[in-house]
């Protein structure tokens, strides 16, 4: 009898250590669904400069803000399907700008930009090129005549999903300035690789909504599936070529996303919570 009791007992408590167990234990969020919910800036004393608030539905980028100049500022994403077609730009909730995105077979085909106290029409627009050697190029095109582009073809080289190269073409001999830049990159996760459309609208990295924001609207830049460790720009100009480089290191979790990020160049910490 105090046999069998024992085994009743013990047997009691290893289920109610597993029930306790399962209790404490947390949902796993997968890793193709982690989605950075802030990014932050934070000035060499720790004092934090700019805190960008990202909201999402499932993988789909709702909305990108913060608290800039004593106002909101807030970008706003609309998707037809799988793809984002409309970006929104606005300012204590006043429309302040507005991009439309069209594709062919999902590849970005134009960029449409549009200011509300601009006359009706076009303010200016990238028309793109999908090319056979996997670049991409494009063209800038400006209100004053859209019939006609800008002098300059814009090149973009793309290896492993990561931009590696981009460069401008003038078809003036002699150009006053000329801009290489060349990309080097980590094996870990961008922070942004999991927002469903995002990697087909950046294609340069950062997005622009016309917000006068120090550090670029809401942090949303260097897009890529991994992270830029070194960035070399190459400027050519009347007085000769001048290069310069800058690198930048990470911390990880342990999923392999950055949570902070420290370029040589500047002073400020950019922070990441998922």
């Amino acid at each position: 009898m105090k046999k069998k009791l024992f085994y009743f007992l013990a047997t009691s408590l290893l289920v109610l250590t597993s029930c306790s167990n399962d209790d404490n234990n947390e949902p796993v969020v997968p890793v193709s669904m982690i989605t950075p919910k802030s990014i932050t800036y934070q000035g060499e004393n720790g004092e934090n400069i700019d805190v960008n608030t990202l909201i999402y539905n499932g993988n789909k980028i709702v909305s990108a803000s913060c608290l800039a100049y004593g106002r909101i500022m807030k970008t706003v994403f609309t998707y037809t399907g799988n793809l984002i077609t409309k970006t929104e730009g606005f300012t204590d909730d006043q429309l302040f700008s507005t991009i439309l995105y069209t594709y062919d077979n999902g590849k970005l085909k134009e960029e449409s930009y549009f200011l509300p106290t601009q006359l009706e029409g076009i303010y200016y627009k990238k028309v793109y090129t999908h090319n056979s050697d996997n670049t991409i190029s494009y063209k800038i095109y400006r209100h004053e005549n859209l019939g006609e582009p800008e002098d300059g073809t814009h090149t973009l080289t793309f290896i492993n999903g990561n931009l590696v190269k981009s460069k401008t073409e003038y078809s003036d001999l002699n150009p006053y300035y000329k801009y290489v830049y060349e990309y080097k990159y980590d094996n870990k996760n961008n922070p942004l690789k999991n927002i469903l459309g995002l990697d087909l609208i950046l294609l340069e990295g950062g997005i622009f909504s016309g917000h006068d924001m120090s550090n670029g609207d809401f942090g949303i830049n260097d897009f890529g599936l991994n992270n830029i460790s070194e960035k070399i720009t190459t400027v050519t100009s009347e007085v000769g070529v001048e290069t310069y480089v800058e690198k930048l290191t990470y911390e990880y979790d342990e999923n392999g996303y950055p949570t902070k990020k420290r370029s040589d160049e500047f002073t400020d910490v950019i922070g990441y919570s998922y």
